[in-house]
């Protein structure tokens, strides 16, 4: 009689175990194993909002945007990348190939094509809002689960280093026609000065 260990005798087979023995792996559970130990990966155009440029170039995300810059990685990759000075004395770039980018100094980023609703998407509400930081304003509206309390929208909002804003002008300070509007930007909470919610 077999051991529980080895597998119990199939009677079609006699001798041959049905049960792969402790320590045994299945060529065919391999492939799978693999596929799951490898997430999909993908470039994605960005516009990329710093002290003094405005980059494009395209980001590497795992899944989302708003996962890639809120994973505690501190930098991340950006490839064919363009900028446009913003400042006198910031350098304008076109089509370098490569370039690293530390989130702690990114103002602002959104995907250059919407990205589709997550899955997990809950209805939502919008409230105005205006997020000032040293250098630029972004102007547009926030969105919340509609079951979410009001008095806890900002504590939501400031949970992450980035969040979104959505239909929003971007101003820069201090420069005069440096405005843009775009469907949403990723602001970055830690180069906030002041956010107003109406």
């Amino acid at each position: 009689m077999a051991k529980p260990w080895e597998g119990s005798l199939d009677s079609k087979s006699p001798g041959r175990p049905s049960v792969l023995r402790s320590g045994e792996l299945s060529s065919l559970a391999m492939p799978a194993t693999g596929a799951m130990l490898q997430p999909t990966v993908a470039w994605s155009k960005v516009d990329v909002l710093t002290a003094y440029q405005r980059l494009t170039g395209e980001i590497q995300m795992r899944v989302r945007l708003r996962e890639t810059m809120n994973d505690p990685e501190p930098f991340f990759h950006l490839r064919n990348v363009s900028a446009e000075p913003l400042l006198p004395g910031a350098v304008p770039l076109n089509g370098v190939p490569e370039g690293l980018f530390s989130k702690a100094h990114i103002g602002g980023i959104r995907t250059v094509e919407p990205e589709p609703p997550p899955p997990d998407q809950l209805e939502v509400t919008r409230r105005y809002a205006m997020y000032q930081a040293a250098n630029f304003m972004v102007a547009g509206a926030a969105e919340f689960p509609k079951a979410l309390e009001p008095k806890m929208h900002a504590e939501v909002l400031l949970k992450n280093p980035f969040f979104p804003l959505v239909d929003v002008t971007v101003t820069i300070i201090g420069i005069a026609g440096k405005t843009w509007t775009q469907p949403v930007i990723w602001v970055n909470r830690d180069h906030m000065l002041a956010l107003y919610l109406g």
